[in-house]
């Protein structure tokens, strides 16, 4: 077996590319009219070439009657031909665009399905070009060339023994074009295929600098990136250009050499034929069928051309679409549910690491009593942010445990866990909507005095000032709004959600420091029964907390009350020191 077929064999087993087919069944009433429509476009063909035949070949032989028909049946066969091409482009862009938004649902359900581990791991510009890019690549293989693999057989069997039974000899060239044309696509197969693949890295990597280019244009604008950027984004464009025009010319390579059985099947057939007229054996008429027909007889063949380089194209473009429609979704319905109400959380010699080589935790042990509040204290990079992660099980723990309410964490559905966590975070990610929409998410069903208290309660003042106030709009990332009324926002969400646990990380850091005293005094209000997690490097945030766990270097250094971790001297206080806070009560 060749290389080539090996390719395709191997692409048609894999799991991704069936997942991907199964639209088909979907759609499978749209497919088969396109289908009808085409088949009927190759009967009025076929009568066509008849009438034609009956015209030329009896010439002068027939009535004005006789001849008023069959140019009747011509146009009739004209019109029907029309408009069977007409319906069938119709249906036709109607599959592409049902199969287009379908596939981009797919899809888009398998990403949003799949872990946080495998999103952090991929630049967003990876998922843009699985969507855009690799996905454009498989639905033309789905909508157009699956399509003509059931119908042109069907018009090849029929025009093939149509044309035998107008001459054998003529009908052995019209068939034989054909697959002498599909044997072109042996030419420069290799090289073609490569090309590819080079051309969507290429197109990936277009996307990427479009993509940076525009999340960082702050940046760009602050430090005049702009003749940099134009560079690095210049030497991608150019090197794409090449490859386009590499592709483009193998490919004209590759129709030329194509077209070289259908120019010799054309010129053998006109000179049979002739030669068949002159001795009598055949009419004028079966060389104008023949000359009708040799397109189509041999179309299949053309389109097995086109169909092979399609999946040569999905094979190699298409890699990074089908390993994600391969990936096992994030199980999120396995386990006990966890209940409403305080939850204990226990961490018991708890050790991670993203990299093999780079421990971020080192048998971190701690417990939580239910309905306490606890604050994770310590330098940069000393593991409180992926202890979070731990408990939301965006990732799992290399060793040790972590159990809720006395029972492990994996014994419990993760949306359940979720549904029970809500967490306030430094840089709050609101979506391009109003405000009473990013408040109320994931709580459609909301009222809106809750909306107005939650926003109330989060110190959200600024809302009344609005034009629109809660439906005034925020913009793409909320982009409308300062640092601090976006994590105002951020907290009115906690506050509607009513979690079992609060993560608070670093919720204040935007706020002043009157609104940071009302958000702490209105804090036992709203979050009285929850079990409270605070992540702070400013220490003031933190002075009403019942325990103190100090981080460094991915393991609890100290755990104790504020006020007695103070008093020890120990690293808490160096660092509570460190930030010129000489009093502990005022």
């Amino acid at each position: 077996m060749s290389a080539q077929a090996r390719s395709i064999t191997s692409l048609i087993k894999r799991q991704g590319f069936k997942q991907i087919l199964t639209l088909c069944k979907r759609y499978r009433i749209l497919y088969l009219s396109v289908l009808a429509l085409q088949l009927g476009g190759t009967g009025a063909a076929l009568l066509l070439a008849e009438f034609s035949r009956r015209i030329f070949d009896k010439g002068t032989l027939l009535s004005h009657h006789e001849l008023t028909r069959l140019i009747i049946g011509i146009v009739i066969m004209v019109i029907l031909a029309m408009l069977f091409s007409l319906g069938a482009r119709i249906c036709n862009q109607i599959v592409n665009t049902n199969i287009v938004f379908s596939m981009r649902q797919m899809v888009l359900n398998q990403l949003t399905s799949l872990s946080l581990k495998y999103h952090e791991g991929k630049h967003s510009a990876h998922t843009q070009n699985i969507l855009f890019n690799e996905l454009e690549i498989v639905k033309q293989f789905i909508v157009f060339d699956i399509l003509r693999l059931i119908s042109l057989p069907f018009s090849f069997i029929a025009i093939g023994i149509y044309l035998f039974t107008v001459n054998p000899l003529l009908g052995v060239i019209a068939v034989l074009v054909g697959p002498l044309q599909l044997l072109s696509n042996l030419v420069l197969k290799s090289s073609f295929k490569e090309l590819i693949a080079s051309q969507q890295a290429n197109g990936g990597e277009v996307f990427f600098h479009m993509n940076e280019t525009l999340s960082g244009i702050r940046e760009v604008k602050m430090n005049q990136l702009e003749g940099s950027v134009h560079s690095r984004f210049e030497r991608v464009c150019r090197e794409g250009i090449r490859l386009w025009v590499s592709i483009e010319k193998m490919e004209a390579l590759r129709e030329f050499v194509r077209l070289i059985p259908e120019k010799i099947g054309y010129i053998l057939g006109i000179s049979v034929g002739a030669y068949l007229m002159v001795d009598g054996q055949i009419g004028s008429g079966a060389i104008i069928a023949f000359l009708t027909l040799l397109d189509r007889v041999s179309e299949p063949f053309i389109s097995m051309t086109s169909i092979i380089s399609s999946l040569q194209r999905v094979s190699a473009g298409a890699d990074n679409l089908l390993s994600v429609m391969e990936m096992e979704p994030e199980p999120t319905t396995r386990g006990h549910v966890l209940s409403e109400g305080p939850c204990s959380i226990r961490f018991e010699n708890v050790s991670f690491s993203y990299q093999d080589d780079r421990p971020i935790l080192r048998d971190v042990s701690f417990e939580i009593p239910a309905g306490k509040s606890v604050a994770l204290v310590g330098p940069s990079g000393s593991g409180k942010s992926t202890l979070i992660k731990l408990l939301y099980r965006f990732y799992e723990p290399d060793g040790g445990s972590i159990t809720l309410n006395g029972k492990r964490i994996e014994d419990y559905t993760v949306s359940s866990i979720r549904e029970q966590l809500s967490a306030v975070t430094q840089d709050v990610y609101l979506f391009d909507g109003s405000i009473r929409e990013n408040i109320e998410i994931g709580y459609a069903d909301a009222k809106l005095e809750d909306v107005a208290k939650a926003a109330k309660l989060s110190q959200s003042t600024f809302i009344e000032r609005m034009p629109e106030g809660l439906e005034t709009k925020v913009g793409e990332r909320g982009i409308k709004l300062s640092h601090g009324q976006r994590q105002r926002i951020g907290i009115a969400r906690a506050i509607l959600r009513r979690a079992s646990i609060l993560i608070l990380d670093e919720p204040t850091s935007a706020l002043d420091v009157e609104t940071e005293a009302m958000f702490q005094y209105d804090l036992p209000q709203w979050a009285g029964n929850s079990t409270k997690i605070i992540i702070a490097h400013r220490l003031s945030t933190i002075r009403d907390v019942d325990y103190v766990i100090f981080l460094e270097h991915g393991r609890v250094q100290e755990i104790g009350s504020p006020k007695d971790l103070l008093m020890a001297n120990g690293r808490f206080s160096d660092f509570w020191k460190s930030q010129q806070i000489h009093e502990f009560v005022s």
